[in-house]
């Protein structure tokens, strides 16, 4: 999603041994298999801002000037963010005007102090991402690694990005999938992805959609082409995390999409949907969705976005001589489905 602040576009976007022995063969199993580049040598200063934290380190009666500084010190981020927090109402009104309202708003307090009392440090958070950001920095070396900011946007978006220089994260997103205030907001079947776990694949998500860029939706192959871009770019930047993290699925259905594979290709075939232009036609499986229509009731939601990753594997493994960028240059889905040559399996 995005937005466009002025002339400027914007996209967007929450133990014991045993349990860690646990992840540890989970995350395991995941790098099998996989040519993962060593990136111990790449040196990742991350600039982590927490906004929230800025916005309400202050007494009630120095809002106004705090609110100043905040433009002050973060004048790009603040422009972006009191775009997204304005209402209809104040459509017209200054930056200043919108983060000062914001500030003095008890609710957006409330829930400021609910989060922070989960996220008052994200150090955990910041050693991934700064894992993450040395795989970036490895296959994508001449660009910026961008200043990350949390902050609370009252559930609008997950993340959002500015360019290659911002990466903002919406914390109050991922405070467990039992948060009492989802359940007024979002449908029953995301709340599995608003965990803390989620954090950080989800940040790094957006960042996907930043890379992979525009595409003309014609037809559900664009689409699901697309959505297999990001979910590649997310296995190079997080190869250590578990499939079910990047997927944004449960286990259960991973395994369930792997063990189908093609199974799934044969019924979007079948039904004619590989180059239906009818978004009511394929929406739900290229959407989050309870599950996908006419499949066992097994099968979850975004089973396209599974496909669409297969494929870009296939045209990669097929086209060892084309570079991760030129892929991501590439926007005809119907020539990357041609070259890959596939058919329903990978291999």
């Amino acid at each position: 999603m995005k937005l466009s602040p002025k002339s400027t576009n914007i996209k967007r976007f929450l133990y014991f041994s045993a349990a860690i022995l646990t992840i540890s063969l989970s995350c395991y199993s995941c790098d099998k298999g996989k040519n993962i580049p060593d990136v111990s040598a790449i040196q990742v200063d991350l600039d982590i801002i927490r906004f929230e934290k800025e916005m309400y380190n202050v007494d009630s009666t120095d809002i106004a000037q705090k609110a100043k500084t905040l433009i002050k010190n973060h004048p790009d981020f603040s422009e972006i963010y009191t775009q997204i927090m304005r209402e209809r109402s104040m459509r017209d009104s200054s930056d200043l005007f919108v983060l000062d309202w914001i500030m003095r708003g008890p609710q957006m307090k409330m829930l400021h102090d609910t989060c922070m009392a989960r996220y008052e440090t994200i150090n955990t958070y910041e050693e991934q991402l700064t894992d993450a950001f040395k795989y970036y920095k490895h296959y994508f070396p001449n660009k910026p690694i961008p200043k990350i900011y949390t902050c609370i946007t009252e559930f609008a978006y997950q993340g959002f990005t500015f360019g290659d220089d911002i990466l903002a994260i919406g914390v109050e997103h991922f405070m467990g999938k039992d948060f009492p205030a989802y359940k007024s907001i979002f449908p029953y079947y995301q709340y599995s992805k608003f965990t803390p776990e989620h954090l950080v694949s989800s940040s790094i998500e957006v960042m996907a959609g930043e890379l992979v860029g525009e595409y003309q939706e014609r037809n559900m192959v664009d689409i699901m082409i697309q959505n297999g871009k990001k979910q590649y770019l997310i296995d190079l930047l997080l190869p250590h995390s578990a499939d079910s993290l990047k997927l944004q699925m449960s286990g259960e259905q991973t395994q369930w999409c792997k063990d189908n594979e093609y199974e799934i290709w044969s019924f979007f075939v079948n039904e004619d949907l590989i180059f239906s232009s009818n978004k009511r036609d394929y929406m739900k499986y290229v959407m989050p969705a309870p599950h996908s229509p006419g499949m066992p009731p097994e099968a979850p939601g975004k089973t396209a976005n599974f496909i669409g990753l297969q494929i870009i594997k296939k045209y990669m493994k097929m086209n060892p001589h084309i570079s991760l960028q030129e892929m991501l240059d590439n926007k005809d889905a119907n020539f990357i489905l041609k070259s890959s040559k596939y058919k329903g399996k990978f291999k």
